[in-house]
């Protein structure tokens, strides 16, 4: 065999191994970290519009890699061996404003200055906008003062998992899937992969619900909603506020800067 034709049949395997490579990237797309839910909006002030990541935020100990759950129904919960500094799962119970230290389960809630997640946790956003943790006026106005508010949230069970489900302000109900909206409805609205499907590409948020960390030590059961928020609480310095759901309505409260919970982001509009 000459050269020449080895040459030809060496470009050849090259071209077909680009070719190759080029249809498992369209088949496969790199997935970046924008919501399903991008085209639609949440008002959390008379001027400005969020739309929320599509999971809790989530931290590898043993990699230091941050990331969001694959979908918004999951929550991990806690057990003791995930505060192992080498820990090669994942955990979702995170002190008040720990993007620098995710990992510290003290007690003492004076060693807790609140860094948002949002700068620090190298997640891309489609846009370049930056994640960030709302604060409680944003909470306020998204839950009881934007156009009927009342109507934009419902309690409800997805999968099994009980939590509050967030509509957007540009909501329209899929046909035939009911929804009672505002508190104290979570009995009626049940729904299963299927049609949780159809309502998150419409729009619909989902904040699970699941326990909380104290140190190391795990308090309640996942009966209730715990979320961040950025802003501490004024009258108690060691304290920060958070978003609780119960089964009877939203309500925001204030707990120890060392408790771990829940976070969900958001990015401006």
């Amino acid at each position: 065999m000459n050269n020449h034709s080895c040459t030809m049949r060496s470009f050849a395997t090259v071209l077909l191994f680009i070719l190759l490579s080029n249809l498992l990237s369209a088949q496969n797309p790199t997935p970046d970290n924008t919501s399903k839910t991008a085209d639609h909006y949440f008002s959390v002030s008379s001027d400005t519009r969020v739309r929320f990541a599509p999971g809790n935020l989530q931290y590898q100990p043993s990699t230091k890699m941050w990331r969001f759950a694959p979908s918004q129904i999951e929550t991990l919960g806690w057990k003791e061996s995930y505060s192992y500094p080498r820990y090669r799962g994942w955990i979702d119970l995170f002190g008040w404003g720990t993007a620098l230290t995710p990992t510290n389960y003290s007690d003492n809630s004076q060693e807790y200055n609140f860094v948002d997640w949002g700068l620090f946790c190298g997640l891309p956003t489609g846009d370049g906008k930056q994640w960030r943790t709302l604060s409680l006026s944003e909470w306020t106005y998204l839950l009881s003062q934007r156009p009927k508010a009342r109507r934009l949230y419902a309690l409800a069970y997805v999968c099994g998992q009980y939590g509050l489900i967030l509509l957007p302000d540009n909501w329209q109900r899929p046909k035939g899937i009911p929804m009672r909206t505002g508190p104290k409805e979570e009995g009626t609205n049940i729904y299963n992969a299927t049609r949780w499907q159809t309502l998150e590409a419409a729009g619909a948020v989902f904040l699970p619900a699941s326990v909380r960390r104290i140190g190391t030590l795990v308090q309640g059961s996942a009966s209730a909603c715990h979320y961040w928020i950025s802003s501490p609480n004024p009258d108690t310095p060691t304290e920060a506020l958070y978003l609780l759901v119960n089964p009877y309505l939203p309500q925001i409260k204030s707990a120890p800067k060392s408790h771990g919970l829940s976070v969900r982001l958001v990015q401006n509009y």
